[in-house]
């Protein structure tokens, strides 16, 4: 085949997803992206549906007073928030660090424990009588320089991910959890279908 084709070739499949080129260095077969195509408020349930073996590692559950956080969750500044930090896992992975922060009258720490017993942070919820009814979502990137982020997505200070801000409402539009997620960029992709 020519050149021209050859080099067609290459850029349909760097634009599939397929191939990734570095500059300088070559061609290489691109790692598997997981993408979210928005169809379910559950991260966990949407990876299973397509394939992914998953799994979540809990970092910290705690109680503490956040005024920035608070404004989101629509509580006073110096309410009690029940904060659930986890690593979610996909076919061995590690690929976001996800924070949650509830209003601790609607879940106390001792509550959220049941997460390692669940493995899913709505599962948990459920248990409790808290349901998402739905949610809205920021999507940005943001270059994180926290330790225990790097460390827990095996990245270096200073590498770019995909940050999400969630609020999460219940069905009477109260706020139930307010959630910041740090996605590994080279696992994750998000994909939107516009009909007219």
């Amino acid at each position: 085949v020519s050149a021209i084709t050859v080099r067609k070739a290459y850029a349909d499949l760097i634009n599939d997803g397929y191939l990734v080129g570095v500059k300088g260095s070559g061609t290489y077969v691109a790692r598997r992206q997981m993408i979210r195509g928005l169809t379910s408020l559950s991260f966990s349930e949407e990876l299973r549906e397509q394939g992914y073996e998953i799994g979540m590692t809990v970092s910290s559950i705690t109680a503490e007073p956040n005024a920035a956080v608070a404004k989101h969750l629509d509580v006073d500044w110096d309410s009690k928030l029940t904060r659930v930090a986890r690593v979610r896992i996909a076919n061995g992975e590690p690929i976001v660090y996800q924070v949650s922060y509830v209003p601790s009258s609607l879940l106390g720490v001792e509550q959220a424990q049941a997460i390692n017993e669940t493995g899913s942070f709505y599962k948990m919820l459920a248990r409790f009588g808290i349901y998402p009814h739905f949610v809205n979502e920021t999507y940005s990137v943001k270059v994180v320089d926290d330790k225990t982020i790097c460390s827990a997505l095996g990245v270096g200070k200073g590498y770019p991910c995909f940050f999400v801000r969630r609020t999460a409402f219940g069905d009477d539009n109260s706020i139930i959890e307010y959630a910041e997620s740090y996605f590994n960029k080279d696992w994750y992709s998000v994909t939107v279908n516009i009909r007219t």
